[in-house]
């Protein structure tokens, strides 16, 4: 099971998928720094599904505020156990896959507002069935295992 948290400088989203489950879509306002990280997305979102999923894997990009020494400190200290991610490669991601998908279903009836906006990709986040994102899941194993082998080189992915 992975935790992915997708980040931009106006927004984050906050989303967790595996195989066996689909947490909700959050959504914090404004830059995030590693402290905000911690306060407002590890602690309230991180901490509670480790409690309900102890077998997850917390995968995050290498933003700053993920690789900040308290966050990494603030994992450690909780026994989050974190998958080692490269620092370029979104394609390996499966919730970027997710993220376009919520993308193109946005853009069908393009919304006025963010409220409006908001609302679409909840929705659509909730109509995303287990069996796509456990296809996701495998294509992410999948892929890393290539990654591997090839010694983070070229692969056909």
């Amino acid at each position: 099971m992975a935790l992915d948290l997708h980040l931009s400088r106006v927004r984050t989203d906050v989303a967790a998928m595996g195989q066996d489950c689909n947490y909700q879509l959050g959504r914090k306002r404004g830059n995030l720094n590693a402290v905000r990280y911690g306060e407002d997305i590890l602690l309230p979102h991180v901490v509670l599904f480790l409690q309900a999923h102890p077998d997850m894997t917390l995968q995050h990009d290498n933003a700053t505020s993920h690789t900040d020494r308290s966050v990494r400190d603030f994992l450690q200290d909780r026994n989050v156990s974190v998958l080692p991610w490269p620092a370029k490669s979104p394609d390996l991601n499966p919730i970027e896959h997710v993220w376009d998908l919520l993308d193109r279903s946005a853009r069908v009836i393009p919304p006025r507002n963010v409220r409006e906006l908001a609302g679409v990709l909840v929705e659509e986040w909730g109509n995303i069935s287990q069996h796509e994102l456990a296809n996701l899941m495998q294509s992410m194993r999948r892929k890393c295992t290539a990654v591997l082998n090839a010694a983070g080189g070229h692969t056909r992915y």
